[in-house]
């Protein structure tokens, strides 16, 4: 049994309550989720049941099924109904907000890394009694629900993003008691003995039988509490132990190579450039090596034993050596700490430092998860990006070698703050100037890590001149392939190093063209290079390929668009996104997408064309004259073949109605034109036979009608929207009255 769940109900017996009556009965909450009982009784007495449920007995042993519910704490609906900002989902959060500390929410796309923001982050400023926070997150594949306890344990929900949804409704239930199982059996005195895992077992006996307290009480001089309390020798209380690293066995013959000076460790490193240097700095400290020397004997044990699971290489990530007096010089220059951690790639630079030595460091660098690992890659790949663009010898394919790393979905992108800018340094304390150290953190053993000042004019050049060298190729260039796709989905270099998006330009219109070129040949190498073939699993973990990334990355840009954007810039990225649909015709879900951008824009430009037009094309193309329900009957079964963007039928007939519906809308709103008025009937008549009787649609077919002339039609059927009205709200029901009194009266 958990400890937490034990000291819950003691806190949760100090209970005290005042009211004019009250009633003997059993009282049931759920605001921990998970039902607790309250017995009040004629005697008053009282008892606070937490864990109940049913037993049974299997041999000699009662198994107890508590009512605790195996579902999240998080219930999750996804609807189309909302109206974000472009290339945005609403969230609509319903809980108390007093317990919203610790809960994140995900974005992710493709492989890439989850991008976490705590919902205090997304909501702003927060009264502790809310019961509902509204704000907007960027559309992606999947979206994450993280909460995380204050025991230090995540729960991490996934979930698939319908790509139709427009609002996610969360409902937050936390369960904080947790899911105990409890079992039973009778000792040889007859007690009732129960456990959760035979782990702190509790031990009853029968009421009546229950021996008198005897009050010998002696009260303590001092009560202290510690945390990570321990003394030399204790033993780990969860089995583990004590470790004597000194007295500990190698499970291999793996051994790490400490060199005896700076200049050899580096020239070590430079053997496998895929590992970094760790320097251990601590100069005051007559313990240092000592120290050390345990540091590196407990890594050689852990990395030999995971070795057995893998090679050597899979864990064997950093070489180590111990700053000296020899390395006064150097460290006088470079290190901004008395004592340091201080991480160097093969080349001498350096990539962090981090307060205190590297024993004091040691859970910076585990052997199975290092939490430095992916931000010193990510410094790495800065350092040397800027290291070839600053040389007058580099030729644009070494610069394309160097964006690569930066093209990497999983590679660690952050913003440093407060700014750290620490120069390059180097081994040779000849070559390092003594302004090596601008500023550093005047916080407690954190991490700084090497920024570098990017010309930003001179990087953007570069990529422009890569991308006009690659006009001409009659394959596509994989490698610059994945430069692109990253580049246009404002996920590569650029955003990795500047930390901001940025609308598409034209070196990266060029790269869109380049990719639609080439669109077949990089989606049939895509597939051969990650062994997907023409399935893919859209919950599973998968490689996305340009059919999902180009998308996305049209998506992006369009999501830059604002009301003062140049109409030019906006034709140009709605034609490309129309290249890209041409690309995947049977995909209704990105043409759908599209339809809604484009009405999106219509309604900021108050123009009617070329939304009507398009929306007219499309939806002759999809029915063309036909039953609606059978033609939507067969998309349904050809579209859960290419994604999984509906949860089921019903979503995805209605995203067809509501689009016709709110095409029809705009008409109403927006439009004079007798033609695009008779086009507009059709789309609304259309979508009153997918979803018959929704009132909604029949306000709009009825204001479409009396705008064709049709009164007596039009006055008929906003009556019948009255009729079936009564899912409405009453402002809306109420707006549907006017609207039908100025038809009887002719002021409409």
């Amino acid at each position: 049994m958990k400890n937490y769940s034990l000291g819950f109900l003691l806190f949760l017996s100090v209970v005290s309550y005042a009211q004019n009556k009250t009633e003997k009965t059993v009282y049931v909450s759920n605001s921990l989720g998970q039902d607790i009982k309250l017995n009040l009784y004629d005697n008053k007495k009282y008892e606070l049941v937490v864990f109940y449920g049913d037993y049974e007995v299997r041999n000699d042993t009662l198994f107890f099924n508590n009512n605790y519910s195996t579902e999240s704490d998080f219930t999750v609906a996804f609807s189309p109904d909302a109206n974000p900002a472009m290339g945005k989902i609403k969230v609509t959060l319903k809980g108390v907000s007093g317990y919203y500390s610790g809960i994140y929410i995900g974005t992710q796309s493709g492989k890439s890394e989850p991008d976490y923001k705590s919902v205090y982050d997304l909501a702003g400023e927060l009264n502790y009694d809310d019961t509902e926070v509204n704000f907007e997150i960027n559309k992606a594949e999947y979206i994450y629900l993280a909460k995380e306890d204050y025991s230090g344990e995540t729960s991490l929900y996934k979930y698939a993003l319908p790509r139709n949804a427009n609002e996610i409704q969360i409902e937050y239930t936390p369960n904080y008691l947790g899911k105990v199982n409890l079992q039973g059996y009778y000792n040889e005195k007859n007690e009732l003995v129960i456990s959760e895992n035979k782990k702190n077992p509790l031990t009853f006996i029968k009421e009546n039988e229950k021996p008198k307290v005897v009050e010998i009480r002696e009260k303590p001089i001092e009560i202290i509490k510690k945390k990570d309390w321990t003394f030399p020798g204790k033993t780990d209380m969860y089995g583990y132990g004590v470790v004597d690293s000194a007295a500990v066995a190698p499970m291999s013959n793996f051994k790490l190579v400490v060199q005896d000076n700076l200049q050899k460790a580096i020239e070590a490193t430079k053997k496998t450039p895929q590992k970094f240097l760790v320097v251990s700095y601590d100069p005051d400290n007559k313990n240092a090596k000592t120290a050390f020397d345990e540091f590196v004997q407990s890594q050689q044990y852990t990395i030999g034993n995971y070795s057995s699971y893998g090679s050597d290489t899979d864990y064997d990530k950093y070489n180590y050596y111990l700053a000296t007096a020899k390395d006064k010089s150097w460290a006088t220059k470079n290190v901004m700490f008395k004592s340091a951690t201080i991480v160097m790639d093969a080349d001498g630079n350096i990539l962090s430092q981090t307060e205190k030595n590297l024993p004091e460091n040691a859970s910076l660098f585990d052997v199975y998860y290092s939490s430095i690992g992916e931000k010193l890659k990510y410094v790495k790949a800065t350092v040397d990006l800027n290291k070839v663009l600053n040389s007058k010898k580099a030729k644009d394919s070494e610069i394309v070698k160097k964006l690569l790393p930066l093209s990497d979905e999983n590679l660690y992108s952050w913003s440093i703050e407060p700014p750290i800018k620490v120069a390059v340094g180097v081994a040779d304390p000849s070559d390092v100037g003594s302004d090596t150290i601008q500023e550093y953190p005047n916080y407690e053993n954190q991490t700084a890590y090497t920024k570098v000042n990017f010309d930003k004019k001179k990087l953007l050049s570069a990529w422009d001149r890569i991308v006009n060298g690659h006009a001409k190729d009659k394959t596509p260039d994989m490698d610059f392939v994945k430069i692109a796709l990253a580049e246009v989905q404002n996920r590569g270099f650029y955003y990795k190093i500047f930390n901001e998006e940025r609308p598409l330009d034209e070196t990266n219109f060029k790269a869109v063209d380049y990719l639609l070129k080439h669109y077949d040949a990089i989606l049939e190498e895509q597939k051969k290079t990650s062994g997907q073939g023409d399935t893919i699993d859209y919950y599973g973990d998968y490689t996305p390929t340009i059919e999902s990334q180009l998308p996305l990355a049209i998506s992006s840009g369009i999501s830059q668009i604002r009301e003062n954007t140049d109409e030019k810039y906006r034709n140009r990225i709605m034609d490309v996104y129309k290249k890209v649909i041409a690309k995947k015709p049977q995909d209704y879900t990105t043409n759908i997408e599209y339809l809604r951008i484009l009405h999106g824009i219509a309604e900021a430009q108050n123009k009617e064309n070329p939304f009507v037009a398009e929306y007219e094309a499309f939806f002759k193309e999809v029915f063309r004259g036909k039953n609606e329900i059978e033609i939507l009957d067969d998309l349904y079964t050809l579209q859960n073949k290419i994604d999984y963007s509906y949860n089921d039928w019903a979503s995805f007939k209605n995203s067809f109605s509501n689009l016709s519906n709110d095409a029809a809308w705009f008409v109403v709103q927006k439009s004079k034109d007798s033609e695009s008025i008779k086009k507009a009937i059709q789309w609304s008549e259309s979508s009153l036979r997918i979803e018959k009787n929704n009132p909604y649609y029949l306000d709009t077919l009825a204001q479409l009608y009396y705008k064709n002339g049709e009164k007596q039609k039009a006055i008929a059927t906003q009556e019948q929207a009255l009729k079936f009205s009564d899912i409405m709200e009453e402002e809306s029901k109420a707006d549907l009255e006017v609207v039908l009194e100025k038809m009887k009266n002719g002021t409409y």
